[in-house]
């Protein structure tokens, strides 16, 4: 009786090596075909170089350098652009720059920065043995020569919120001086209006005397950018404080 043994050994190796040749074109994948590459578009000859090219752009005009593009370039250029209207002029003001600061404001700046004395004395306009016959009489309010009766009245009912507040407790007078310097110019400074300045009632004084109290008062009376001030409500700070409308410092240029 004959046996099939060998044929089926050599159907068995043939498809032993046709499993191998795939496995070997999935491991190696034949190339991909290569793209043909774009054609580069000429340049238009440029005889001065590009230094030359650099200067000729920085020196001309729009329609120079529209010059000098490529024809079918400055063609695209006029077809991208035939839609474009210019703007109408809508009456636009333009808002000057500030002016720069000073060589002795910035150093002023700077020894405020740092925490230096300031170079100019504080409140120079104020002097401690003025007195108003408006404030001898009654230092609760002060009204600045020139204002109208409503800016004081303004201020007594509480139109004007207080923006910032200044405590002179622990001071004396010289450190209260310049205290109250600083605090004022920084108001104007950031176009603060309404700001309250807590002397005490000065019942803490050695001889019992309200010392800051009169000093500050007589100050503030003397203050070309202090419009009115009065004595704050008792939630406010009472006899020990006062409430003051500041001048509104416009910008320059504006």
């Amino acid at each position: 009786m004959k046996t099939n043994k060998p044929k089926a050994v050599g159907r068995s190796l043939a498809d032993l090596k046709k499993l191998q040749g795939q496995v070997r074109q999935d491991l190696n994948p034949p190339p991909a075909p290569a793209r043909p590459q774009a054609r580069k578009r000429p340049r238009p000859p440029d005889p001065g170089g590009k230094p030359a090219r650099r200067a000729a752009l920085a020196s001309t005009g729009v329609q120079d350098q529209v010059s000098l593009l490529d024809p079918s370039d400055r063609a695209w250029l006029r077809q991208s652009l035939r839609d474009v209207a210019p703007l109408k002029k809508r009456g636009q003001r333009l808002i000057a720059n500030r002016p720069a600061a000073s060589p002795e404001q910035l150093e002023q700046r700077r020894r405020h920065a740092v925490g230096a004395p300031a170079s100019t004395p504080a409140l120079p306009q104020a002097s401690d043995l003025y007195v108003s016959a408006q404030v001898e009489s009654n230092d609760i309010r002060h009204l600045r020569a020139g204002c109208g009766p409503d800016v004081l009245r303004d201020l007594e009912r509480n139109r004007w919120p207080i923006e910032s507040s200044l405590d002179l407790h622990g001071s004396d007078v010289e450190q209260a001086r310049e205290r109250l310097d600083n605090f004022l110019r920084s108001c104007l400074e950031h176009g603060l209006r309404c700001v309250r300045i807590v002397h005490g009632t000065g019942y803490g004084s050695r001889n019992g005397e309200p010392v800051l109290r009169h000093a500050v008062r007589r100050w503030l009376t003397q203050l070309p950018d202090v419009l009115a001030y009065v004595e704050c409500a008792p939630n406010e700070g009472g006899q020990g404080a006062v409430k003051l409308l500041l001048q509104a410092v416009t910008e320059p240029g504006v």
